[in-house]
């Protein structure tokens, strides 16, 4: 084995959570289902617990398990609420998850513009779905989001009458299990479209979301860039 090989090699407790992830994800281990104890899989996996415990520690910061003292290990339950929670950064002012009304446009196939194929990590010549989410409170429309994603990953999405307005129903529709997302805010001018599609005055400035969601594999699978118009809303980030 040559040196480059070698760099290539996961650390045991990667290779532990990978071999824990296939349960859930082979659909071997349905969703908010019980994981074996840990003395079970140390046994079964053949690692010791410090090992096992690292692993599943990775799993619980990625949000794909959920410990429960007294209970055990869970693989976590992709109810809506749970959803919404996780890759929804907009609350109200009392802290709640902001959803509002939800109108989507039909996906569309197109080649990716320069910022997506490099957010996406895509090769020349692959394609991208892209379609829009226009969300409103009250009959005010607080919310415009370009959502674009890897047509490989989602080969069949511009053939769907209607699409998930959640991000984990659509991805787990697919084959694909979220683990984490990136994103950086920033107050921009509106672009002119997104002015007309909110009713804003031209030059506004907004609130502007770019965000790359990663798969369990640590690949890229969704690059969305929203505006948002928040009057007692907020954007809630977390950051560690």
């Amino acid at each position: 084995m040559n040196g480059n090989a070698k760099l290539k090699v996961k650390p045991l407790y990667l290779q532990v959570r990978d071999a824990v992830l296939d349960r859930i994800s082979s659909g071997k281990l349905g969703s908010g289902g019980l994981l074996p104890s840990e003395a079970d899989l140390h046994r079964e996996l053949g690692v010791s617990l410090g090992t096992l415990r690292k692993a599943l520690g990775v799993l619980q910061a990625e949000q794909l398990i959920v410990r429960a003292p007294g209970r055990g290990t869970f693989a976590r339950s992709y109810q809506r609420d749970q959803a919404d929670e996780r890759f929804n950064p907009i609350r109200r002012h009392d802290g709640a998850v902001l959803r509002g009304l939800i109108k989507t446009s039909r996906a569309k196939l197109v080649m990716p513009k320069a910022a997506e194929r490099a957010a996406l990590a895509l090769s020349v010549g692959e394609r991208v779905v892209r379609f829009a989410r226009l969300r409103s409170l009250e009959g005010r429309r607080f919310a415009y989001e370009l959502v674009c994603l890897p047509e490989r990953r989602f080969p069949h999405l511009t053939s769907r009458s209607e699409i998930p307005d959640d991000l984990e129903e659509l991805a787990k529709s697919s084959g694909v299990l979220l683990a984490r997302a990136e994103g950086k805010v920033s107050a921009r001018v509106v672009p002119s479209a997104v002015a007309t599609a909110l009713s804003l005055a031209k030059r506004t400035v907004i609130l502007c979301l770019e965000r790359v969601v990663f798969d369990t594999q640590d690949k890229p699978i969704e690059m969305m860039t929203a505006y948002y118009d928040l009057k007692d809303e907020y954007c809630n980030l977390l950051m560690r």
